[in-house]
């Protein structure tokens, strides 16, 4: 596993590195030294209200499965999963969010919040996405990638959801024939007997894809104020229905945290709103640096303290 991290890191560092070569690294820094700081704090800031939505949401589902968890102590939860997601592939590292309060949350009904949780990001990323390729056809070809992912994740998540009495049994069948392990088998059980203890899933699943639309206009919002602070004006519009889309590049298990193609989708995105590729690339960096930063600030302490 450290060798595939270590490659997944070194892929991402490599498309960093090309993007920079391919539209001058000169430029690049330049636009980045040259952003003004006050724009950089309102965009941390817009960060910290979409954090506070996403915890409130992850609250909400947890308060479905009877568990109660404070603002403070889900904010932070949170904010130290992502830490762990921008070191996996996938954002799988989303799922260590329960192990970060296992001393207050079933640990089972902390998996299934999390598995609702990110069902509610990908199906809002598959809505916005599809309204806005529907709205702005031409633009979109440099996300063919996320397109294709976020598909293929929502068909199997409706194949889960609808079919799970199989899923599981088959799961049984794996870890009786050496093909997996009864730890695998005694997971999956839980997490369906955690599923089925939400009284109203349908309401739920509304409830959170209507709070996660709500996220994305401080997402786009945030890439809208440090397009600013370099001196760029980006359509709101437009990120919140596509920058989802080029988020769920992360998805992309080929680096990690969707290093370097995250990074490209948007400066491709932002090139299609008249912002050249080299400013681009730069607010995206800037945008990794502000995020990151973030998670570390706010869930660091937790997550060096339950890990």
């Amino acid at each position: 596993m450290s060798l595939k991290w270590a490659a997944r890191v070194a892929f991402g560092l490599l498309l960093i590195a090309s993007l920079l070569y391919r539209f001058d690294t000169g430029t690049i820094f330049s636009t980045i030294l040259s952003a003004k700081v006050g724009y950089l704090l309102l965009a941390a800031s817009a960060y910290a209200v979409t954090f506070l939505i996403l915890s409130s949401r992850w609250r909400m589902i947890l308060a479905s499965m009877g568990e109660k968890l404070p603002v403070a102590t889900a904010y932070q939860a949170f904010a130290g999963g992502m830490i762990i997601s921008d070191l996996t592939p996938g954002r799988i590292g989303e799922f260590a969010r329960p192990i970060l309060v296992k001393d207050r949350v079933d640990l089972s009904r902390g998996m299934a919040s999390v598995a609702i949780d990110r069902y509610s990001d990908i199906l809002t990323t598959f809505f916005l996405g599809l309204f806005g390729m529907l709205l702005l056809a031409g633009r979109i070809a440099h996300l063919a990638l996320a397109v294709i992912f976020i598909l293929l994740i929502v068909v199997c998540s409706l194949a889960f959801w609808f079919k799970r009495p199989f899923f599981l049994k088959l799961i049984d069948r794996f870890s009786t024939t050496g093909w997996g392990t009864a730890r695998l088998s005694e997971i999956a059980h839980s997490l369906d007997r955690a599923l089925n203890e939400v009284a109203d899933i349908k309401v739920l699943m509304i409830k959170s894809v209507l709070i996660t639309a709500s996220a994305w206009i401080f997402h786009a919002l945030r890439i809208v104020l440090i397009a600013k602070s370099v001196g760029f004006d980006a359509p709101l519009y437009m990120l919140f229905l596509l920058q989802p889309l080029v988020s769920a590049l992360a998805l992309v298990p080929v680096t990690v945290s969707g290093l370097g193609l995250v990074e490209g989708g948007l400066a491709a995105l932002l090139a299609g709103v008249g912002i050249p590729a080299a400013s681009g690339i730069s607010i995206a960096l800037m945008d990794r640096a502000i995020t990151v930063a973030f998670h570390i600030l706010v869930g660091g302490r937790l997550a060096a303290k339950s890990i």
